[in-house]
């Protein structure tokens, strides 16, 4: 029986809505025409997922997600884009917390981290930031060490 894979969908048309990964490369990777791709993950592997969406009136819908793939069978959030979901680490919605976000993620690059590689438990700490209006803390080598210690041991 083969692995079960998360399904990601990617899509770009301009003005109307911009699906894009931001982090984390897919296992395998589909293209479905110029504008439409799909990405695949194995369980376990981290990636952020942007979906951005306007109309006419400007834009409708900012959202920023960072998604762990897991198989069927563990408990999935459902998660727009995504089949069949992920367990969600991070999601913000609206410009402020997107780009808020997306900032964080520009930071823990230029720390020299790979964000598919930082700790999930980081993850959930800039999500209650910024949920709750709050600073977030820089991801630090100390905190990495430990999560890759801990993801080795297990």
């Amino acid at each position: 029986m083969s692995e079960p894979l998360t399904c990601v969908q990617i899509a770009f048309h301009p003005e109307f809505a911009n699906h894009w990964l931001r982090f984390g490369e897919p296992d395998y990777w589909l293209d479905l025409d110029r504008r439409r791709a799909l990405a695949f993950f194995r369980p376990g592997r981290l990636f952020g997922y942007v979906r951005w969406r306007a109309n006419e009136f400007g834009t409708q819908d900012w959202r920023f997600t960072v998604v762990q793939a897991a198989a069927p069978s563990v408990l999935l959030s459902r998660i727009e884009g995504v089949d069949p979901g992920g367990k969600v680490l991070l999601l913000t919605s609206g410009k402020t917390r997107v780009k808020r976000a997306l900032a964080r993620i520009d930071a823990i690059e230029t720390a020299g981290f790979e964000p598919a590689d930082v700790s999930s438990a980081y993850y959930r700490h800039v999500h209650n930031r910024i949920a709750t209006g709050r600073r977030t803390h820089a991801y630090c080598e100390g905190q990495h060490a430990a999560h890759l210690t801990a993801w080795k041991l297990a």
